[in-house]
């Protein structure tokens, strides 16, 4: 997406956001369009209890609150916060509409995008309505490999770190209850995780999953 959007980004303003800074607040009204150039974002939700539920993760290439951007919101749904040191490219709102009406290929990478992180968020969907902890956390690990990660290999590598409250967020549980379910996945080899990050172990996932359908699932962005 950074590529389609290069002659675009050329023209922005570039701000930097440190780890665990705020990028835009829950129900602002952003002033600019903001691209993620390089870093990891996400974006989440606060429940009522003063819990965080992650959203989504965000990689370089992606729009931030893209409902506002696109005019389905008045503003931004989600917070947005920096997990690691953020670069982002600030357009007019205005800027970005013209150039995509007036770039097809942009215009289409960008479908490509939004139809992918469609996909993905009907897995996640899927995992949020498991009964079972063990079912949520395999249908989440599986969301997070094709979505962040190379499936590719034997064993796929998500891009981002997560702890057990990351996973934990992201699926509804307890961290307590992740982590004995992620001892129990380590020890039937179906991931390994070091320092943060995580491999799975795609054949092995699927087989626990019991969804032969999703073997066919590319959640991967187009250029």
């Amino acid at each position: 997406m950074l590529k389609a959007l290069d002659p675009l980004l050329k023209k922005g303003q570039t701000r930097t956001y440190n780890a665990g800074s705020t990028i835009l607040y829950q129900g602002e009204v952003p002033r600019s369009v903001f691209v993620l150039k390089s870093g990891v974002a996400k974006s989440f939700n606060i429940s009522h209890q003063g819990e965080e539920q992650i959203v989504k993760f965000h990689l370089p290439g992606d729009i931030l609150a893209p409902s506002w951007v696109f005019e389905k919101t008045s503003g931004a749904v989600f917070f947005y916060e920096a997990v690691v040191e953020c670069e982002l490219v600030l357009l007019r709102r205005s800027e970005m509409k013209s150039f995509l009406q007036t770039n097809q290929h942009a215009m289409s990478v960008l479908l490509d995008r939004y139809i992918t992180d469609y996909t993905a968020s009907l897995i996640r969907v899927s995992a949020l309505e498991q009964a079972k902890a063990v079912d949520k956390v395999l249908y989440t690990l599986y969301y997070l490999c094709r979505l962040y990660g190379d499936t590719k290999k034997e064993w796929a590598d998500i891009e981002i770190k997560l702890t057990h409250q990351d996973i934990a967020s992201l699926v509804g549980l307890t961290r307590e209850t992740v982590a004995v379910e992620i001892n129990k996945l380590r020890k039937k080899k179906v991931i390994n995780y070091s320092n943060q990050h995580y491999s799975v172990h795609v054949d092995r996932l699927l087989e626990m999953m019991g969804e032969d359908s999703f073997k066919g699932v590319m959640l991967q962005y187009s250029d």
